[in-house]
């Protein structure tokens, strides 16, 4: 299982560097934005890429805090349990996600399949490009979730 921990760690780390790319180009194209609507004319395609740089950077920063369990969670009663019942509370709340990741996984390839034709306005980019983000976040949690349950059954969490 330690393939499973290593494939995550690393997925992590592809990501992190996606998230930070997708960001420092979203702030570039804002600012050429600005500069251009000021001084010459608009870039009339710098808000959508700039929109759908948000959108990637969102569901892949997502399972980013999916690893680092960052996430907001109301946790007063799982911190009252100790031992087993802490283990229990852990083990369901990572399978539910897991099966929560699933289903939207797939639910939002089958949106793709039906957003195929779509074609954005100003890039005409392929709609389904944007949406990719969703399964492939998606996956990136359930393995992630996936790692943290074989841990807390190697720990013994």
């Amino acid at each position: 299982m330690r393939f499973l921990t290593r494939t995550s760690n690393l997925i992590d780390k592809v990501v992190q560097w996606l998230v930070f790319t997708a960001i420092f180009l979203m702030t570039l194209i804002i600012s050429l934005q600005i500069i251009f609507r000021v001084f010459f004319e608009a870039l009339s395609w710098t808000e959508e890429l700039s929109r759908y740089l948000l959108v990637w950077s969102s569901f892949l920063g997502a399972s980013i805090g999916i690893k680092r369990g960052a996430h907001i969670a109301v946790t007063f009663f799982t911190d009252q349990l100790k031992g087993k019942a802490a283990i229990l509370s852990r083990v369901i709340t990572l399978i539910i996600m897991i099966v929560f990741f699933a289903y939207a996984g797939f639910y939002s390839i089958r949106l793709i399949q039906m957003q195929v034709f779509q074609i954005s306005p100003a890039l005409k980019l392929p709609m389904k490009h944007v949406y990719l983000v969703i399964p492939i976040s998606m996956f990136i949690m359930m393995i992630h979730s996936l790692s943290g349950l074989v841990q807390s059954f190697e720990r013994g969490e």
